[in-house]
């Protein structure tokens, strides 16, 4: 699974509230098997905030079908898969083992479910409602094209292809999404962004293909070991865009949001875009970048510099081990440092079992200025001012140091956040609540943006 950018607490927590992790069938009284009479009214989105005296976190209940995921909106919308043990006329019942979590819900009315959340051996009362967004709605009637399939070496993707209406062959975008398990519409804490940015896009004449990530959607769990296999992913994926009927080949480029825009650079070479687009690129190391965005998280949610100073302590740990190549089982040493350290053994195990991912330790340093400054093609880099996950500043100077002599713009998008939403603190518990996907502005900025690459590169 590709790794989601995490802080190094779940839900941001203060390190020092994680404690032992909580027996889920205990805590949860969970039964024996899936309820086979599953009400219709389950699927969906359902929304609620989670206080834990420390922290308001939003968190997002998932459910389609018989498969269930919890959302966890201020850790960067990662998504926690759930093994379902009731889903009927009582209650929903279910326990997220990778993070040592249970939810037990009584189905109190059929917008509502109420009960607790347990985690570190602590039990927290939970409310959730029903919810579904305005852009979501809006996209369940206007997208229905068939799945599109790329095969590669190493895996079978699927996804959307969009082609606006009208003759004539049409340039092409291949949309690459950010870190996590993402579908084909990039949906962040129920916020479909790349979804409304295809029908932007559209709307100006321009195609694109978006897929759903591996293991999400119609796509293949087939686990990468590194970005250099989403990178070639994008490759096979961008080849395969350039041969269909009605667009032209010619002038088909990528635009990456987040470590999207790492992995469009990191695919270049072999892929050779006529141009690129980078939305809140990642344009340094895994480790600067997690560096930064802990600390103006912790900063702008008020937990203070000593508790920022406290979780890099953390991280400089972890890294340190995740870098020792003598190293044989990852997830146990950063289990055992952790622990030194004075984590909570069960908070330990899952920082170790996230972190010791082949994924992360392979990520972790990768430096993508060699192949941000190797590809030649045009390339617009936008950032979000609030954005506290990708900072504006050191990422925008990154790429344009990488750049030094290449066709190169920079946009910051004024008040939006890391999903270019209209935003008041650019924290990440303010995306399900946005009331746009992204915002009008920024859907036009990039929309422009793209007409003028185009214009470039291809005409």
């Amino acid at each position: 699974m590709r790794l989601p950018v995490f802080l190094l607490c779940l839900f941001a927590v203060p390190l020092a509230a994680c404690s032992e992790a909580p027996d889920a069938e205990t805590d949860a009284n969970t039964p024996e098997a899936v309820s086979s009479e599953m009400p219709v009214a389950y699927d969906g989105d359902w929304t609620g905030v989670l206080d834990v005296g420390s922290a308001q976190l939003n968190l997002i209940l998932e459910v389609r079908g018989t498969d269930a995921v919890m959302i966890s909106v201020d850790q960067s919308g990662a998504r926690m898969p759930i093994d379902v043990a009731q889903m009927d006329g009582e209650g929903f019942i279910g326990a997220m083992d990778s993070v040592g979590a249970a939810v037990n819900m009584d189905l109190v009315s059929p917008t509502t479910l109420s009960g607790t959340f347990s985690q570190g051996g602590a039990s927290f009362p939970l409310t959730l409602e029903r919810a579904q967004s305005a852009s979501e709605s809006m996209l369940a009637d206007t997208v229905t094209e068939p799945d599109f399939i790329v095969e590669t070496e190493a895996v079978r993707l699927a996804g959307t292809l969009q082609i606006p209406d009208g003759d004539g062959a049409r340039p092409a975008i291949l949309l690459l999404n950010g870190s996590g398990s993402q579908d084909r519409n990039s949906t962040v804490a129920g916020q479909p962004v790349f979804g409304v940015l295809a029908e932007a896009l559209a709307e100006r004449g321009i195609a694109t293909l978006r897929l759903d990530d591996r293991g999400v959607g119609g796509s293949e769990m087939v686990i990468p070991v590194s970005p250099h296999d989403l990178a070639a992913d994008a490759v096979a994926a961008l080849a395969a865009l350039r041969r269909q009927t009605g667009i032209n080949g010619q002038c088909v480029g990528m635009l990456g949001h987040s470590e999207g825009g790492l992995i469009a650079f990191l695919a270049a070479d072999a892929a050779d875009p006529a141009f690129i687009l980078s939305l809140a690129g990642m344009h340094g190391t895994m480790a600067d970048t997690l560096y930064e965005q802990s600390e103006a998280i912790f900063l702008a949610s008020g937990a203070g510099q000593a508790a920022a100073d406290q979780n890099r302590v953390l991280q400089d740990a972890m890294f340190a081990v995740m870098r020792d190549e003598s190293v044989e089982d990852y997830p146990a040493a950063l289990t055992e440092v952790l622990v030194a350290l004075g984590l909570p053994e069960a908070a330990a195990r899952q920082q170790g079992a996230i972190w010791g991912q082949d994924y992360a330790i392979a990520g972790l340093d990768l430096d993508p200025a060699p192949a941000i400054s190797a590809y030649g093609g045009p390339v617009h880099g936008f950032f979000g001012e609030r954005d506290l996950q990708v900072l504006a500043g050191p990422q925008s100077t990154r790429l344009l140091a990488a750049r030094e002599g290449l066709p190169t713009q920079i946009s910051i998008v004024p008040g939006v956040n890391h999903l270019f939403q209209a935003a008041t603190t650019g924290l990440p518990q303010e995306y399900a609540t946005a009331l746009h996907a992204m915002s009008p502005e920024a859907l036009d900025m990039i929309a422009d943006a793209a007409e003028d690459l185009i214009a470039q590169a291809c005409d």
